[in-house]
């Protein structure tokens, strides 16, 4: 089955980092299908159907040439993976106009697309966190959407190991889950699962930890590629960062919320947010 992301893309050029880390970590011949996404500004946002029959050439021509600039990004996306051996078979390009606000119309073409995984660069990432503080971010981070995010950072030769976090909770079984899918016939990428215990959870890490590989494994991931830690803390945040950092892995997986957290805590701090503002370099995967 067709692996499919939804990488965005804007004129400015932190944005293409999401470009970068897909181009740096699919690294063979199994590559994933890619729909590169410009959400432009809207020329007829906040005019009445008056006023856009009044100005109709105006705003036409305006059209035209924010399509121009959008396509201009998009083809320089698309050359920056092509440069890296990335199949253009397996490129699309998709150009809209700003409806709903950018984070919420990447949001609606991710469920609307049926894409595997969303992901974003550093200026999605601030988008995101500027709407942390509003109610908007609850349609965000509450929607029962099961689209993973990526958050990719500025790396451009990202590792090949991935950090997967695991407590048992359902969201990081389905953490588990999607980078089984996404990695399962990648045998350049080595998975390590890791239970942070810091007393607090009711989880029992040996079966956190069988229940994750269980789910890599029906995924079709070989054990020999598969690896466990299981680590006492006092900050589990602290941990998971010096973890990810010590152990140069490419992409650091967990679910947003763990064993006794409920989304409502997530918003207004959990490990997993604490995490998304904190990392430096290492691409943060998160499911639901």
């Amino acid at each position: 089955m067709d692996r499919h992301i939804l990488l965005t893309v804007s004129d400015d050029f932190s944005s293409l980092q999401a470009v970068r880390f897909v181009a740096g970590f699919f690294a063979t011949a199994d590559y994933p299908q890619l729909t590169l996404l410009y959400v432009a500004p809207n020329p007829k946002a906040g005019l009445t159907e008056a006023e856009i029959i009044q100005d109709y050439g105006n705003l036409t021509r305006r059209e035209t040439q924010t399509k121009s600039l959008a396509q201009t990004a998009l083809d320089r996306a698309e050359e920056l993976l092509v440069n890296k051996h990335f199949p253009r078979a397996n490129i699309h390009k998709k150009i809209t106009f700003k409806q709903l606000g950018t984070a919420k119309d990447i949001i609606q073409e991710g469920i609307a697309g049926i894409y595997d995984a969303i992901a974003l660069g550093r200026r999605g990432l601030s988008r995101l966190e500027e709407l942390i503080n509003e109610s908007v971010s609850k349609q965000i981070f509450t929607t029962p959407m099961e689209i993973p995010l990526w958050i990719c950072r500025s790396n451009e030769k990202p590792a090949p190991s991935v950090l997967l976090c695991t407590d048992g909770s359902p969201a990081s079984l389905r953490c588990a889950d999607h980078v089984g899918f996404m990695l399962a016939n990648a045998p350049e990428h080595e998975i390590t699962l890791l239970h942070v215990d810091c007393g607090t959870s009711p989880a029992v890490p040996e079966d956190a930890l069988a229940q994750a590989r269980r789910m890599l494994e029906e995924n079709g991931v070989a054990g020999r590629r598969i690896h466990q830690k299981i680590v006492k803390c006092t900050s589990i945040t602290d941990t998971i960062l010096n973890m990810t950092r010590d152990g140069a892995y490419g992409v650091l997986a967990t679910g947003r919320t763990g064993r006794g957290e409920s989304r409502t805590q997530h918003l207004l701090g959990s490990v997993s947010m604490n995490l998304l503002k904190q990392l430096e370099s290492t691409t943060l995967w998160i499911c639901h």
